[in-house]
């Protein structure tokens, strides 16, 4: 494998540690590239808040000779800015194109990903980085129906986005971008924008990328399916065409990246790469899969591909993985994993449940996922990263988790690690392996959940109290010390507040289930409850617990037992309650002292002791003052009244 030396121009883009500016760049190398220039790039091709990180976005800028392939990596950083938000970092790296684009072999995006990815910055000294050459067996081995059709959908001059790929690793969304990239002429990289996310409503100049909704305008690409090609976009369907009348094989990609003369993606750009391909000579294609149709408007396209039905190759590089563990060098490793990485992303979804079978066996046997002492650091990741994915796809589940501990005695942290990082890890085998790696991985693996998942994992029955309380401490955290997180609180009242949960967490109704009760509450509401939040937890089947309630009565504070009777009563009177029994019911709630008869805002009237009695409690933090609750006298206030709730809750 020939090599390739890359010199760089790059910028640091994010804000200060505690600033509560915008995002700007920080820093930039002292060449011909300006802090300005950077400030346009940045501008130019931002491509709107994402969910998830890290991202990749390839643009160019320049012309002529001039021309500059762009590659910035966003990522989080470890600070925070002044709402104690993360603040994201992105790396923005330029690499001149004629050196990129230079023969005998150009160079990938994933290629020069991988050189970058680790890459300090800022820096101080001139930064030159040695890549290696594209390797077309190795990207040929990944073409499928949905690359090929992509490849052509780009020759509309339209944008481009691909939907339903949330589940798919930044990686693999990389090495996509790749894939349908080589099978243009290499001359198209010196325009071709592209982005492993792009905000649908972002207004942003990126030609094709992955994004949750189609924009207006775009021709949508469905995650592990064929591009649609509208009938009327002649030149999308005869560059589908040519590319079909040849073998998909290493000798065209390999020709493909010949063509390095520098082309636009309008009219005339289309044109020369089209009749670069129809120069092409192609050779007899092998044996062909059975052929798939799309149909999209006035046109209808056959897609063949090729295929090999004698050996599966995925089961032939698991066993070659093994036999190289044992008896070859880190290079050989090293090649194994590309060729292995390569087969499992070109298949994809179409990966059967059988297969997968079959693969863990392999795994099993060979004792893959084992630790191996004598690999670098990174070459285990890799490796650990490659099996995963090979037998277990994006996710590995609870069940496959307890056959992965049943097989490796010893779980080492490189392949906790992996697992962690699936990309769409298991909340539950997540948290679990995250919280035993350390506070730093348990953040990791914690930040990119939502919050509603995050209170449906701590649901799941049977109980597993270490996902308990490491949710319940996140949702805390989510709510934080000041303010309420209204998505707390409606993914809590939907569970009933965890209180089925938080009993079997602390089965004994003391100090410790009201604290966490309260604690979620403020997550939930903030410091102090209002008539609606205490109505909203009373009509919610949590209310079946009375320390649940107890936490409510005492985050209400003064005024709480008006405010309960007053719930009482609204609720008695909207349940279709005989009108004569609420009647009844009404005056007996009614004669009690203390009655508020309350409509919305904060409790009202001269501040009191909420209890009579009973001895005061020091102060705690959060409290306001004059607020008393004994926690003894609750139950006193709830009385007759939670009963009547409770009925009229738990009544078919």
């Amino acid at each position: 494998m020939s090599m390739v030396e890359l010199p760089l121009e790059w910028a640091v883009g994010g804000k200060p540690p505690g600033s509560g500016d915008d995002y700007e760049i920080l820093a930039c190398s002292q060449k011909q590239l300006s802090r300005d220039d950077f400030e346009e790039i940045r501008t130019v091709y931002a491509t709107g808040t994402p969910e998830n990180l890290p991202q990749v976005t390839i643009a160019w800028v320049g012309a002529d000779e001039n021309t500059r392939l762009v590659l910035a990596i966003q990522d989080w950083s470890d600070e925070k800015d002044r709402r104690h938000r993360s603040i994201a970092r992105t790396r923005y790296f330029c690499v001149p194109y004629a050196r990129l684009a230079r023969p005998p072999s150009p160079v990938s995006y994933e290629e020069l990903h991988r050189a970058l990815a680790v890459f300090p910055l800022p820096t101080e000294r001139q930064v030159v980085v040695s890549v290696p050459t594209l390797d077309s067996g190795v990207v040929a081995a990944r073409i499928g129906a949905m690359v090929t059709t992509t490849a052509a959908l780009l020759m509309t001059g339209r944008h481009v986005c691909v939907v339903g790929g949330e589940a798919v690793s930044v990686t693999n969304r990389l090495r996509f971008l790749d894939t349908v990239a080589a099978l243009l002429p290499y001359g198209m990289r010196a325009r071709l924008t592209a982005s492993t996310w792009a905000s649908s409503t972002a207004e942003h100049k990126i030609r094709l990328s992955f994004t949750q909704h189609v924009p207006h305008g775009t021709y949508p690409v469905t995650w592990g399916q064929l591009a649609e090609i509208p009938g009327h976009e002649q030149d999308a369907h005869d560059y589908l065409d040519l590319l079909l009348r040849h073998s998909l094989d290493a000798r065209l990609i390999g020709w493909l990246a010949t063509r390095t003369e520098p082309l636009t993606f309008g009219k005339n750009g289309r044109a020369r790469a089209l009749d670069m391909l129809r120069r092409f000579d192609p050779s007899p294609p092998p044996a062909l899969v059975p052929p798939q149709a799309i149909t999209s408007g006035q046109a209808s396209t056959v897609v063949s591909l090729p295929v090999d039905a004698d050996q599966d190759p995925v089961e032939r590089l698991l066993v070659e993985c093994a036999e190289t563990l044992a008896h070859g060098g880190e290079a050989e490793l090293k090649d194994v994993l590309i060729k292995l990485d390569g087969v499992v992303a070109g298949r994809g979804m179409t990966i059967s449940e059988d297969e997968r079978v079959r693969y863990q066996k392999i795994i099993r046997n060979r004792q893959l996922l084992s630790g191996w002492s004598d690999l670098s650091e990174e070459l285990e990741a890799q490796l650990f990263e490659v099996i995963l994915m090979a037998g277990y796809g994006l996710t590995v589940t609870p069940e496959q988790m307890g056959g992965i501990s049943r097989d490796v005695l010893h779980p080492t942290r490189a392949l906790m690690t992996a697992i962690v990082r699936r990309p769409v890890p298991d909340p539950v085998v997540s948290m679990i392996l995250a919280h035993q790696l350390g506070q730093g991985e348990l953040e990791e693996a914690l930040r990119p959940q939502r919050t509603r998942d995050l209170v449906e994992v701590a649901a799941r029955q049977p109980y597993d109290m270490r996902v308990v309380t490491i949710a319940c401490d996140e949702l805390v955290r989510r709510g934080g010390a000041d303010a309420e997180d209204p998505e707390v609180a409606k993914a809590l009242c939907d569970h009933g507040y965890l209180t089925d949960a938080v009993g079997a967490l602390y089965p004994a109704t003391g100090r410790s289930q009201f604290d966490l009760f309260r604690d979620l509450l403020k997550a939930s509401y903030g410091q102090e409850l209002h008539i609606k939040a205490f109505e909203e937890i009373l009509r919610s089947p949590g209310a079946r617990s009375p320390m649940l309630v107890a936490a409510a009565v005492a985050l209400y504070g003064t005024g709480a037992g008006g405010a309960l009777k007053t719930t009482v009563i609204r609720f008695l009177g909207e349940s279709g309650l005989d009108p004569e029994i609420f009647e009844h019911v009404r005056l007996l709630i009614e004669s009690e002292p203390g009655v508020s008869h309350l409509t919305t805002g904060k409790p009202q009237g001269k501040r009191r002791r909420v209890f009579g009695g009973g001895p005061r409690r020091p102060p705690r933090s959060g409290d306001r003052p004059g607020h008393v609750v004994p926690i003894a006298t609750l139950y006193s206030l709830i009385g007759v009244l939670i009963a009547v709730v409770v009925l009229l809750l738990v009544r078919p």
